[in-house]
């Protein structure tokens, strides 16, 4: 091999021997310090958009306790309560049940004819008849809301419902549960449908101020002013009123 030959070989093999280790270190501090600030900048971008997140999450608290400021001349006004507004809410009820009173009971029937001897009735032998009635009902009880009065004083902002006393509204007997017990006919006075119409017919009467000696209307005026406060106190503006409701006696 020439001598020039040799030499260039020699020299390429301390070539890779010296610089090929010093020149892989320069290339891989290169690359570190390329990925560090790549990292770097990554960071950087994390923490900007958590910050811009927080900025916003701030704003967005700070907006919801604030109140709402008027943007402009024109904005919806304040809802007005009036009479004719509180008696539409009734228009559709027509008339509030308020309760209801379920009962058993159970009565003695008993007729005699009579005739009428220099004064005195005197009882006809023979003619005695009786029965026992054993019966269910339902009574109702409520307030006509088309005689309900309203007075409204802006000034003094305050609202006085004045309600019908109650009422028995409705009261029936259920036929499927009348139960007679103990019937007994007298030779010459017979048991007739009409007793038995008659005798229940009594029978709601009394059953009706039993349930009046009870409570059952003072009841139903307590259950129907709680209903319409309820119903009034919904509306849109009623709370810058202070409402009474009351029933007329």
């Amino acid at each position: 091999m020439p001598i020039g030959e040799e030499k260039r070989a020699a020299l390429t093999r301390w070539t890779r021997e010296k610089l090929l280790p010093y020149l892989a270190v320069f290339l891989l501090l290169v690359l570190c310090t390329i990925l560090g600030k790549g990292l770097l900048d990554t960071r950087k971008q994390v923490r900007d958009q958590e910050a811009r997140l927080e900025a916003q999450r701030a704003t967005i608290a700070q907006l919801q306790k604030e109140p709402e400021e008027d943007s402009g001349l024109i904005h919806e006004g304040k809802p007005v309560i009036t009479g004719d507004t509180i008696r539409e809410q009734f228009s559709d009820l027509g008339e509030l049940v308020a309760i209801e009173y379920i009962y058993t009971n159970a009565d003695q029937y008993e007729n005699q004819n009579q005739v009428t001897v220099f004064k005195w009735e005197v009882d006809v032998p023979f003619t005695a008849k009786s029965f026992l009635l054993s019966y269910d009902g339902r009574i109702k009880a409520g307030v006509a809301l088309s005689n309900v009065q309203v007075n409204i004083n802006d000034n003094a902002h305050t609202i006085t419902v004045t309600l019908p006393p109650a009422e028995i509204t409705s009261h029936e007997i259920f036929e499927d549960n009348i139960r007679v017990f103990n019937e007994k006919d007298g030779i010459f006075n017979r048991i007739t449908v009409e007793n038995y119409a008659d005798f229940i017919g009594g029978q709601k009467t009394v059953m009706e101020q039993r349930a009046i000696d009870l409570g059952l209307l003072t009841s139903a005026d307590k259950n129907a002013q709680t209903v319409l406060r309820s119903l009034l106190s919904s509306l849109p503006g009623m709370e810058d009123y202070r409402l009474t409701i009351t029933t007329r006696r």
